[in-house]
């Protein structure tokens, strides 16, 4: 065989593997809060996963949440729980694994904005939607900057008094 049918067949069977691999549906990983003192509580009734608890900042206007895994399958809700004076809630995702969503993302009670952090990837499926008041925001960084130097770490402590104002 020359070097040009070699290719071609090479060529081919990457496609055929790569288009069966990406209909293998994939579940989500359960949501679940990471022990690191952030204090984010996580119930799931039904198919509603409600979100509270977490740190707040020193003006109150930014709620952080951390999670050893999180997920949501077909069908399912993230509910973050928000109130009037919280401009910005953000999420973290320390566990090491991707976030896989294809359910909802929802913020209620308030008009926050939504953050996501996962420096190991985040994928949205087919069946993924939002449902929040404001702005999302999903990245794989590794920290999200504050005002007066000040960063939302993906991993390790943060002092969630100082990182007031809008992230950037």
């Amino acid at each position: 065989m020359n070097y040009q049918n070699q290719a071609k067949i090479q060529l081919i069977s990457g496609v055929i593997l790569a288009s069966t691999t990406l209909t293998i549906p994939v579940n989500a990983q359960p949501i679940t809060p990471a022990a690191d003192g952030t204090g984010t509580i996580v119930n799931q009734q039904d198919n509603i996963i409600n979100i509270t608890g977490g740190q707040r900042s020193a003006d109150g206007g930014n709620l952080f949440h951390s999670f050893d895994q999180f997920g949501v399958n077909t069908g399912q809700t993230a509910n973050f729980q928000s109130s009037p004076e919280i401009n910005n809630i953000l999420g973290r995702v320390v566990g090491g694994n991707a976030s896989i969503i294809n359910g909802i993302l929802q913020v209620t009670g308030g008009n926050s904005n939504l953050f996501l952090m996962n420096p190991a990837g985040i994928l949205f499926g087919p069946n993924a939607s939002l449902n929040v008041p404001a702005d999302f925001t999903a990245t794989t960084a590794t920290s999200i900057g504050f005002g007066n130097n000040n960063w939302f770490q993906s991993i390790g402590d943060n002092n969630w008094a100082n990182l007031v104002g809008n992230p950037s």
